[in-house]
């Protein structure tokens, strides 16, 4: 039988560098210095499989939380494919509520940061188990029994890794159903399980996979805070990004011409399928938190704040060629910002995506499908379940459509060993139509579905031009090879508002 003991002595031991330096941990550049265990939930003896929630101590003084599977014997970090994981699915499944782990009642707190975790009693001396102040709250959702007739059923699938660029851990589960777990936790509802459930459940928004399951941490200290979700696994939908990009490339490099109609039907689909979106999202269907509203002066004041911390922390994030074109743009960035401090009226603010890009699209033979409605990873919980302009959204995704192009470009020429000579697709002309195409579609669905957004030119230009700030702090951080795509970006926006 696994005890608190264990678990405690097993988080000490946790690789602090592989931790570090994994995708999903939210610090980079800092060290851990120490991993103490704050709660741990016994999912399965067989394993057995615990989840922990860790306290990490970094190296600036900060304390993150974060959830780490063990299993085994030596209660050494989960992998894909182990069933630690999969036990938390089979938990959702259950219905079932988990009680923490009792701590000693002399065993050291993570509120002491001189304790020693771990410390053991001296010989002979009882132990005797403190109170349990916290518990692992796991629920089945609307689509699980559609995917698995019953829990046993989840209980045998196999387990394997997403194997995705993510901020957290996925694992797919026969194929079926995706379980995501939250790996930096922060106290609150989640958006990403938030807004899935509103849009298939309350909005019948038929392109988001529906919710199967999800588990909460409910603790005395920290209340509530969303640790998994289950849900549709999409198994034949595709990264729109990767495919557009792959796309693009292939026609880049094929003989003869490829119109620009066709090659821009994406940017049209996406259009129409983001006004659906943003429809479903502005109705609200009498849910308090989703109910829209007008912003207020100081949430306007704060785009303009923000906008300009993005210019700052861009050119000191930057060097180079990309500090270089920040530098050279500084002026018409100013001017093109100032629309925030004078906007003639307040725009209606909703419930949006927060993170809306190609890469958040799949593509599936039966239509596509819009995922990972979490926001802004590095934002803070109440920051991303925050109302925020539509035209956020629709600024991320004509980004998204520019960075596309200048990543098939780069492929393209890779393949070819250099420049093409006569490419078999105008790019910048891609570039133009598909923005062009993206805008008319989301008016037209916008019409159809009856729903009213003021696509302000001024506006727009200032949030596409604020999240081009942030995504070169972004690509200097955790990707200086995607540095090209915003520094090239940028100066497009500017090339084009000349011509």
């Amino acid at each position: 039988m696994v005890d608190r003991a264990a678990v405690v002595a097993a988080v000490g031991r946790l690789d602090r560098g592989a931790m570090a330096g994994a995708r999903w941990f939210g610090a980079k550049g800092r060290v851990i210095e120490r991993a103490e265990l704050e709660e741990a939930f016994l999912l399965d003896e067989r394993g057995p499989h615990v989840l922990a929630i860790a306290t990490l101590t970094l190296d600036d003084g900060s304390r993150p939380r974060y959830q780490v599977a063990l299993t085994g014997e030596l209660l050494l970090e989960a992998q894909p494919g182990d069933g630690a994981w999969r036990a938390l699915a089979v938990a959702m499944a259950e219905g079932r509520i988990i009680p923490a782990m009792p701590p000693a009642t002399d065993e050291p707190t993570t509120d002491d940061p001189t304790a020693k975790p771990g410390r053991r009693q001296r010989a002979g001396s009882p132990t005797r188990p403190g109170p349990v102040t916290a518990a692992l709250v796991c629920r089945p959702g609307p689509a699980l029994r559609d995917l698995f007739p019953g829990a046993t059923d989840v209980g045998t699938a196999a387990e394997r890794d997403l194997d995705a660029d993510q901020s957290n851990t996925s694992v797919v589960l026969a194929e079926r159903m995706l379980l995501k777990a939250y790996r930096n936790l922060q106290p609150g509802l989640n958006p990403d399980l938030e807004l899935t459930a509103f849009l298939s459940e309350d909005a019948d928004f038929k392109a988001v996979p529906r919710v199967a399951g999800f588990a909460e941490l409910v603790s005395m200290a920290t209340g509530t805070t969303t640790v998994a979700m289950a849900q549709e696994f999409i198994a034949d939908g595709e990264d729109a990004f990767e495919s557009t990009a792959e796309s693009l490339a292939a026609w880049l490099l094929a003989p003869g011409e490829v119109s620009l109609e066709f090659a821009t039907e994406i940017a049209a689909d996406v259009g129409t399928l983001t006004a659906g979106l943003h429809a479903a999202l502005a109705d609200g269907r009498g849910v308090p938190d989703m109910a829209p509203r007008e912003a207020t002066r100081a949430e306007v004041r704060a785009w303009a704040a923000g906008a300009r911390e993005h210019l700052d922390a861009a050119l000191e994030a930057t060097s180079g060629e990309a500090a270089g074109a920040i530098r050279d743009l500084a002026p018409g960035i100013a001017e093109a910002l100032t629309v925030l401090d004078a906007l003639p009226n307040t725009p209606e603010v909703i419930r949006a995506h927060g993170d809306y890009h190609l890469g958040q699209v799949l593509i599936a033979p039966d239509g596509f499908r819009i995922v990972d409605f979490e926001g802004e990873p590095a934002a803070s919980m109440k920051a991303r379940r925050t109302p925020r302009p539509a035209l956020r959204d629709v600024a991320s995704m004509l980004r998204s459509l520019d960075h596309v192009a200048r990543s098939a470009g780069r492929r393209a020429e890779s393949r070819n060993d250099g420049p093409l000579e006569r490419p078999g697709l105008d790019l910048p002309g891609w570039i133009r139509r598909a923005r062009e195409r993206f805008l008319e579609a989301y008016r037209t669905g916008l019409r159809e579905e009856r729903i009213w957004i003021d696509l302000d030119p001024d506006l727009l230009r200032a949030f596409e031009i604020d999240k081009e700030l942030a995504e070169f702090v972004y690509a200097a951080t955790y990707l200086p090879t995607w540095l090209y795509a915003p520094t090239e970006g940028l100066r497009g926006l500017f090339e084009d508002a000349v011509s």
